[in-house]
């Protein structure tokens, strides 16, 4: 006959994994509303109260988790009816895009550059814009031109390349005449400061942009690159 006590730590070290399963569950949907406040910050004021309000929540669900069950083995009740608590919650309230949204409306973009901080700024702005034009935009990032070409020959294919020419290790332009020698038929935005861009455009960009981008030019360019997707779409 198996031993109470070896039960009970049985039992409590199934109930803390659930827990810190649980808090990781948290954390990730939490990420989920801030990426999506963000998003609305600038546009849509009325959403704003209404993921603070779901973000106060879960940080309170997660608090609760963490440190209203610490001692597990005298309240092994209470901590069950907590983790069913937060079950409940996520299930009700954890954000699927991909249940809300048409599938058509997904948007990928690939975001080169070797400055993260322009890296975040324009995929705010691609993120912004997609929202206006009622596009799911999908984002990765590249570092260079070399990770750009990496993840092409890995099997990936983006809708837009957003691709800055002043890169360590692999330009855009020779990131962009690669891609195009592989066959790649992305749209490809190149995003320089240089004065002189026709060698950019020469290497096979579809367009290219001054630095600093802004929310207009980011609006002009997606709504070019969402047509002829459409377009690419009827004709397959």
């Amino acid at each position: 006959m198996q031993d109470p006590s070896s039960i009970a730590d049985e039992d409590n070290t199934q109930t803390g994994q659930e827990i810190q399963n649980l808090v990781m569950k948290l954390d990730e949907h939490y990420a989920n509303l801030e990426q999506k406040r963000q998003v609305f910050e600038n546009s849509i004021g009325s959403e704003i109260e209404v993921l603070n309000k779901d973000q106060n929540e879960a940080r309170k669900l997660r608090h609760s988790l963490l440190y209203g069950s610490d001692d597990i083995s005298s309240n092994l009740e209470a901590a069950s009816q907590n983790i069913a608590n937060v079950k409940q919650w996520l299930n009700e309230n954890t954000l699927d895009s991909e249940d809300e949204e048409d599938q058509g409306n997904n948007f990928s973009v690939l975001i080169v550059d070797d400055d993260r901080t322009i890296r975040e700024t324009n995929r705010r702005f691609m993120a912004l814009a997609g929202t206006q034009k009622q596009l799911r935009m999908e984002f990765q990032e590249a570092k260079n031109g070399k990770e750009a070409v990496y993840l092409h020959l890995a099997g990936a294919s983006f809708d837009l390349i957003l691709m800055d020419n002043q890169m360590p290790i692999m330009t855009g332009i020779q990131a962009t005449q690669l891609l195009r020698k592989m066959g790649v038929k992305s749209r490809i935005v190149g995003v320089t400061s240089e004065p002189d861009r026709q060698a950019f455009i020469d290497a096979g960009l579809n367009n290219c942009i001054q630095k600093p981008l802004n929310p207009g030019k980011v609006i002009e360019f997606l709504t070019v690159s969402k047509k002829r997707r459409r377009t690419d779409i009827s004709q397959a």
